[in-house]
């Protein structure tokens, strides 16, 4: 950014340059060929004018840019600071929430096996890719899922999963 800025100050300064070389130039050809003083009066304040908008720009702009980068740095810091309070605080009641699921398998009394079948259907995973997972056949993770179903009193997947995020997505109010 900084080379950004350096470039543009030099181009201005090199403007300001231009501008005040032709200036003096056209005055010294005005003033010889005896040019009005209302001439001289209106080529003096257009260059004042320009000169001075260019200097302006040559010494404001840096320092509105610096202001305005330091702004956000601040703003970048505390967004950052943020982020790391919100992922804290997701990451614990993620931790608390696998921690109720794993209350609640107990209170079921689901065996070790069932208990991570289960909690592999809740996150989604089909029959094959579970079988895959764990290393055993399909037919295995189908009997493991009815036994889980028949020990939650639950019909199917889908309800194993809506009795863990039901009260997740229920609006505020109604909590």
């Amino acid at each position: 950014m900084n080379k950004i800025f350096d470039l543009e100050r030099t181009l201005v300064g090199i403007a300001l340059a231009v501008i005040f070389f032709s200036a003096l130039f056209d005055y010294a050809e005005d003033i010889s060929e005896g040019s009005s003083h209302m001439n001289l009066i209106l080529d003096t304040c257009l260059n004042i004018f320009v000169m001075g908008t260019l200097i302006y720009i040559w010494h404001k702009r840096p320092r509105a840019t610096q202001s305005r980068n330091r702004h956000l740095e601040q703003v970048l810091k505390r967004s950052h600071s943020d982020l790391k309070h919100w992922q804290e605080k997701a990451s614990e009641l993620l931790k608390n929430l696998g921690e109720k699921i794993n209350e609640q398998f107990d209170d079921w009394c689901l065996s070790q096996a069932e208990k991570e079948v289960a909690m592999l259907l809740i996150k989604g995973l089909s029959t094959k890719e579970l079988a895959y997972c764990r290393g055993t056949s399909e037919k295995t993770v189908r009997q493991q899922a009815s036994q889980i179903y028949a020990k939650a009193n639950l019909d199917n997947r889908a309800e194993l999963a809506a009795f863990f995020l039901e009260d997740l997505l229920l609006p505020p109010l109604l909590r």
